[in-house]
């Protein structure tokens, strides 16, 4: 009797240590830029969108392509993470100390590929395989440097997308365009075992791995010129619903795996808008605002299959979330300053979504200011577009204790967190014009 209380006591703590970081969410992981060009320009590109990854920016701005274009290219990601304190207010002396310590991430290399044609004076279309989120953060597993190694030391998540898109020209001022986005996802989480009173089981791994093989989108977007010095974009990029489907496992403990299946996690619905204005015919100016329905991250319902299913109180399990809806200010210059040189400049305001009762260190998300600079290099039917980009946390993010999820990692004691970051970000394309 008491060998079958303590392996039910070893799958219960599983189970709840599962559910406190079993998935990877996507707030901060929204795109950073797709394509060079709009990238230098801080993503304020729903108004300009006249190369093929104007599929996502705005696929109305295909009309625009007067012959056909392939594009490809890659950006890089280096992030470069601080938890300046972490704290957990404890009587184990193993975890209560301050915890100072940084990610270790490997850059992350996330590539863009388009091709856009006029078929008429008025149709045009496109077809561009790029990835509008995605990132990959990985800290020390060691607890003794990183406490928060209980919560998560390495969580990723991606949606890769195939979108064709057609756009057709209505006149000299107004243009429609629409892209339906093939998408495939993945998400994965690794963390230790917090359970002193169970030997066996702390200090363990716990992996995850899910996907979601196939889901879909659409973008739609309008772009009106009013004048010749003006234009207009307005872009919707609908919900994605997606259903991911793994496997998780403590390492080195045989036999205790799991097929695991994570629903109520889609992507979210957006809206841009921006106008572009060129006071002189070399130079222009773009503002864009985007809207992004964060909220659709409210829980987290995660279902275990036997034997998980049979020790877990209760499956499935509902994990409040709690996500924001947010606001994105963009904004870009452009000076053409000869027939073969542009430079660019960005700047976007990207606030997080995540509430300070349900942070924790999967996504360690905190408001963002990005600068960027770029250039576009005409080399005849060759385009080079290159872009760099720094992004930091407005201010250090500071937790006291109210995240509901990090303290339940710890036993439910509270945790208190200051943190900050930043990422470099560096963009290259390369198009040819047939």
């Amino acid at each position: 009797m008491e060998e079958e209380t303590m392996i039910k006591r070893i799958w219960l703590v599983v189970c709840m240590t599962l559910l406190s970081a079993s998935s990877v969410w996507a707030a901060n992981v929204d795109t950073f830029g797709i394509g060079a060009k709009a990238t230098a320009l801080g993503g304020a590109f729903s108004a300009y969108a006249d190369d093929p990854f104007a599929i996502h920016y705005n696929p109305a701005g295909l009309v625009q392509i007067e012959r056909p274009m392939l594009s490809g290219g890659v950006n890089v990601i280096d992030p470069g993470l601080e938890v300046n304190k972490l704290q957990v207010d404890s009587p184990d002396p193993a975890v209560n100390g301050i915890a100072s310590f940084e990610d270790t991430s490997d850059n992350l290399y996330v590539p863009h590929l388009g091709f856009a044609m006029r078929l008429s004076d008025r149709w045009a279309t496109g077809v561009a395989l790029y990835v509008p989120y995605g990132l990959d953060l990985e800290w020390d597993d060691n607890p003794t440097a990183n406490t928060a190694a209980y919560n998560c030391y390495h969580s990723y998540y991606n949606r890769v997308v195939l979108t064709p898109a057609v756009a057709y020209k209505f006149n000299s001022q107004w243009s429609l365009g629409f892209g339906l986005a093939l998408g495939q996802s993945e998400t994965g989480v690794d963390h230790l075992i917090y359970s002193p009173t169970i030997p066996q089981l702390h200090g363990k791994k716990i992996e995850s791995e899910m996907e979601d093989d196939f889901n879909y989108s659409f973008n739609i977007g309008v772009m009106y010129h009013p004048i010749d010095s003006i234009t207009v974009g307005l872009t919707y990029r609908s919900e994605a619903d997606a259903d991911f489907e793994g496997e998780t496992k403590v390492i080195g403990v045989p036999g205790l795996t799991s097929d695991i299946q994570l629903d109520s996690v889609d992507h979210p619905q957006q809206i841009q808008f921006g106008v572009r204005f060129q006071p002189i015919k070399r130079v222009s100016m773009e503002i864009d605002v985007v809207w992004t329905e964060w909220s659709i991250v409210d829980r987290q319902l995660t279902t275990f299959s036997d034997p998980f299913l049979v020790y877990s109180p209760s499956s499935p399990q509902d994990i409040p979330r709690h996500w924001d809806d947010t606001m994105q200010l963009k904004a870009g210059i452009e000076w053409q300053t000869t027939d073969y040189l542009a430079l660019r400049v960005g700047y976007f305001y990207d606030q997080s979504p995540v509430p300070d009762e349900t942070f924790d260190v999967l996504w360690p998300d905190a408001d963002k200011k990005t600068y960027s600079i770029g250039f576009g290099l005409n080399l005849g039917r060759f385009t080079v577009d290159g872009a760099v980009q720094y992004i930091r946390t407005e201010v250090e993010r500071q937790i006291g204790g109210e995240s509901k999820n990090l303290n339940h990692t710890y036993g439910d004691y509270p945790v208190y967190v200051d943190a900050e970051g930043e990422l470099w970000g560096y963009g290259l394309t390369v198009s040819y014009t047939f």
